[in-house]
């Protein structure tokens, strides 16, 4: 691991490993509510199908913060810090490689959530599913790509946050240290809590224009306001990360 390719190969693999116990307790999940099918156990015939989509929001939840906290280990880890390659190429290759960890994980979900969906309601999914006019496709674009600003969003700006506090901690008392990851760990959920909200709002708001034909720059707006969010991270986290003396570990 004494080379960028070898630190990111490092990076991908551990990530891989972790996202893949994601997917399994996933599977397993799944497994459970078809399980509860077979043997009726549910309300209604609408029961199972809420239960699949609230599985899947808690796993899409559950992803983006337990790789946000692999995220920040490695820009406090001496494992990482200490290999021989600038500060610039080890930030852009922990982001680069969770992205596409994340990415995986987004294709993978989505054939889970799919062919879970598809066991219970049958052809129904595959009309929900099919983009059958300009219009859908336009709105698929869109809402990916408020999807794809706001995980970046959540992991530059998480990266912020644990810098500055990184930085801010070395003035606090050492009595006082213990408080740093509690509140980190409370910034990073309520930052990924906020960012859902927000885009799953903004989504909506996509769909009630492009449905009523109202003529609006709410994608500018919304992609804007994401891009630079991420640039105004990127360049304050990779200033902190600069000038950050001392490791955690």
């Amino acid at each position: 691991m004494g080379s960028l390719l070898g630190v990111s190969k490092d990076l991908i693999w551990s990530k891989f490993k972790l996202i893949n116990l994601i997917l399994l307790v996933d599977v397993i999940g799944v497994l459970v509510l078809i399980g509860m099918d077979k043997m009726n156990v549910h309300l209604s015939s609408q029961y199972p199908v809420g239960l699949m989509v609230m599985l899947a929001a808690v796993v899409c939840v559950v992803s983006i913060v337990l790789l946000v906290r692999a995220n920040e280990n490695v820009l406090s880890s001496n494992s990482y810090r200490l290999v021989p390659i600038s500060d610039n190429k080890l930030y852009f290759s922990n982001l680069l490689t969770t992205c596409l960890i994340y990415l995986y994980f987004g294709l993978i979900e989505s054939i889970i959530f799919v062919g879970s969906l598809y066991y219970f309601m049958k052809q129904d999914v595959i009309h929900h599913l099919i983009v059958v006019s300009d219009m859908r496709l336009e709105l698929l674009i869109k809402d990916l790509a408020v999807g794809i600003l706001a995980v970046l969003l959540i992991l530059t700006g998480s990266t912020l946050i644990h810098l500055s506090m990184d930085y801010f901690g070395n003035f606090l008392p050492m009595k006082n240290q213990g408080i740093i990851p509690l509140a980190f760990y409370v910034l990073i959920l309520t930052l990924v809590g906020a960012n859902i909200y927000w885009a799953l709002t903004r989504m909506s708001v996509l769909g009630m224009y492009r449905y009523t034909g109202v003529h609006n720059n709410e994608f500018l707006i919304v992609s804007t306001i994401d891009i630079v969010g991420i640039l105004i991270s990127i360049v304050v986290g990779l200033y902190l990360l600069k000038n950050q003396a001392e490791t955690d570990r």
